[in-house]
């Protein structure tokens, strides 16, 4: 209860002020930045729970403020500001960066976990507006308004000169996708905080480090697979699921035509997914430490120790806990699943 209640007068207390979000809008805000934490770190301290509930909620709403001509240049500014030491514009962004350096401070003792942690959120706000140069790209130029060399561009289709090219091949831009989710999905960072519950918790980065791929992939996938149906309902293309089905055009696949269609993307990203969760289980070990609960033995048999029993039960809390999440939240408009489709027969 002491998570909830500070992460709700952090909400209208700070934050609120700083927009000119309605109180509607900001209990939204509220409840799926605090509820996607407590169900995916059920078992991390206050602290830890609170300054990544904040972070969240910071990023929905830059997320959803590029828009805003005025905070669309701030965005563009801050990491520059921050690199050169320069502070950050009073309001949001100085805001965000105060809740960084809280983070920072959350991970002293291991620099690598640190970067893993804060870097993402720095990478973010940078994606915000990568995102926005994507949804007004002008096709015939071949690049934003926002992108610099634009205007000579422009002025030279208005002296006649053409920039229609020949297309490039679909396939030349399949790691594009994921790249931008990657960095619009902060996923690294909500990996690295699988494993660090509170500030005193020390468990040993090269036990788990090389799963860290494959759940950063598990973060962002999950959460396309089960975002689609509400962002089909709402008609929205540039996603992942779009994007990558793009770059796969040329595949045979399960249209009317043999075409390949987003439902077709929509199952490879289901088993690629699935072949990531066996991928991190086998790494941590999860079957190991699941025998050695049931059995009630010594993980020592094993050669395990308590630190991958941690690392283990953090990473099936945390892979639990996000999918029912997704799967309960009015957000993603998944009633129609019935609870009763998961009950082991």
């Amino acid at each position: 209860m002491d998570f909830l209640l500070s992460h709700h007068e952090w909400m209208h207390n700070t934050l609120g002020p700083m927009t000119t979000w309605t109180t509607t809008q900001l209990d939204v805000l509220e409840d799926t930045s605090e509820a996607v934490i407590e169900r995916s770190y059920p078992s991390a301290s206050t602290e830890m729970k609170a300054i990544m509930a904040k972070l969240t909620a910071l990023g929905i709403f830059l997320d959803d403020s590029i828009e805003n001509d005025v905070m669309y240049e701030e965005i563009g500014s801050f990491a520059h500001n921050l690199y050169i030491g320069e502070s950050q514009p009073p309001g949001i962004l100085e805001l965000y960066q105060e809740c960084m350096k809280e983070l920072s401070h959350l991970h002293d003792g291991d620099a690598v976990l640190r970067g893993l942690a804060v870097v993402p959120w720095i990478n973010f706000v940078d994606s915000c507006i990568l995102e926005k140069r994507l949804l007004t790209i002008d096709t015939e130029l071949r690049a934003s308004p926002y992108d610099m060399g634009y205007q000579h561009l422009a002025k030279q289709r208005r002296d006649g000169i053409s920039h229609i090219a020949r297309e490039t091949s679909p396939g030349a831009s399949i790691h594009f996708p994921l790249y931008l989710r990657n960095r619009t999905g902060i996923a690294e960072a909500y990996a690295a905080a699988i494993f660090k519950h509170h500030k005193e918790q020390k468990l040993p980065l090269s036990r788990y480090i090389m799963a860290l791929p494959d759940m950063s992939f598990y973060i962002v996938v999950m959460n396309d697979l089960l975002s689609f149906h509400k962002e089909e309902l709402a008609g929205e293309t540039v996603n992942m699921i779009h994007l990558r089905t793009r770059a796969l055009k040329e595949n045979r696949g399960t249209g009317a035509s043999g075409e390949w269609t987003a439902l077709d993307t929509f199952n490879l990203l289901c088993d690629e997914v699935r072949e990531a969760a066996n991928r991190i289980d086998e790494i941590v070990r999860l079957q190991d430490i699941e025998k050695i609960m049931r059995d009630r033995s010594y993980g020592r048999d094993m050669g395990l120790s308590e630190f991958d029993v941690a690392i283990a039960l953090q990473w099936r809390e945390f892979r639990d806990g996000y999918i029912s999440w997704h799967l309960e939240s009015q957000r993603y408009k998944l009633d129609f699943i019935q609870r009763e489709q998961f009950q082991p027969s």
